[in-house]
């Protein structure tokens, strides 16, 4: 028996050095990447993918000047007009208008009509395309002579004006075109006959004071001419 029992140990003892322990490593996992606390971040879109033919890009050179002949509107029955926009901006711009005529006729009592006006115009559009709201001044002078009374009569007639418009203005060289509507309010009248002069200043100021607005007209507008 101590020999069977010498056998088994020693046997317990080379099958223990014999086995081999296998060890599973988990495999790692991967640490979360840390999320950033910064805003996103939004770029405008650039400018660079705009063409200046067909759009107003702010600080960059698009027609500005403009010269038309312009039918009723703050002149009656028409004016030769300049306008220039000032400001170098995208979608809102703004300009100064000047114009005026001078009419003689010498069949009728050697008269002469004269006008002269002054407008400051916004212009909202970054195409062709643009919409137009303006507001002013506007002066008629008028002369003849008075068979009557053998003398040359002289009247002059101060206005205020507000017109709105569709306008057809390319950012590049290109005809020009409006058409839309001007109100016009009558704020004096002037005559060298005192007599006349007083009249008319009443009825003016009389309006006002009874109706709340002194004597006004709306007239429709059309301009045509060359922007460059």
């Amino acid at each position: 028996m101590r020999k069977i029992f010498t056998l088994l140990f020693v046997l317990s003892f080379f099958i223990s050095q014999a086995q081999t322990t296998i060890k599973i490593t988990p495999k790692p996992k991967p640490e979360p990447k840390p999320q950033s606390t910064q805003p996103a971040i939004f770029k405008p879109k650039s400018n660079a993918n705009l063409n200046p033919e067909e759009y107003r890009i702010k600080g960059e050179k698009f027609s500005r000047n403009t010269f038309y002949l312009n039918i009723l509107g703050p002149s009656i029955p028409a004016s030769f007009n300049y306008e220039r926009i000032i400001t170098k901006n995208g979608l809102i711009n703004f300009a100064a208008k000047i114009g005026g005529f001078y009419i003689p006729i010498a069949q009728y009592n050697d008269l002469k009509l004269a006008n002269a006006s002054f407008e400051v115009n916004m212009l909202v559009g970054r195409r062709s395309h643009l919409f137009v709201m303006g507001f002013g001044w506007a002066g008629y002078y008028g002369q003849f002579f008075n068979n009557n009374q053998g003398e040359v009569r002289n009247y002059g007639i101060p206005t205020s004006t507000f017109g709105m418009h569709y306008r057809f203005q390319k950012p590049s060289h290109s005809v020009f075109f409006q058409v839309g509507i001007t109100s016009t309010t009558l704020l004096g009248f002037a005559s060298d006959d005192l007599i006349e002069m007083a009249i008319g200043n009443a009825v003016i100021y009389g309006m006002d004071l009874i109706f709340g607005e002194k004597p006004n007209f709306t007239v429709p507008s059309i301009g045509i001419g060359y922007s460059f």
